[in-house]
């Protein structure tokens, strides 16, 4: 007796959309998993003296909180300037220098939590 199997092909057009739409939505589920990781960071390591929410006040008068760093002209080169050098300049930075993946998961944090320019 033979087993009836039934095969049902699906459309070359549906399988290379849902390629293109896994592919789109990867990406974002990788930036909040970073920046889930950056905000662990920043709390071990920042919050002592930055704000680093959206709705926090830096306990240090001249740490400026996280979410209006984007109105600094600095912002661009955040992610080199925090390889080593933002670190050297401040004697009161904590003692904490983040590898390179630590430094893409903290700016990914930093820019999630962002106002609009005013």
């Amino acid at each position: 007796m033979r087993a009836c199997v039934m095969q049902w092909k699906m459309p070359r057009s549906v399988v290379l959309i849902s390629i293109a739409l896994l592919a789109m939505c990867g990406p974002a589920l990788s930036d909040r998993e970073s920046a889930f990781r950056g905000r662990r960071i920043a709390e071990a390591n920042c919050a002592e003296c930055h704000a680093i929410a959206r709705y926090d006040t830096s306990e240090n008068p001249a740490a400026p909180p996280f979410r209006t760093l984007s109105r600094r002209p600095s912002f661009a080169t955040l992610r080199q300037s925090m390889s080593g050098q933002i670190f050297l300049r401040h004697a009161v930075m904590p003692d904490f220098e983040p590898t390179p993946d630590q430094v893409n998961d903290i700016v990914d944090f930093i820019e999630n939590i962002q106002f609009p320019n005013p």
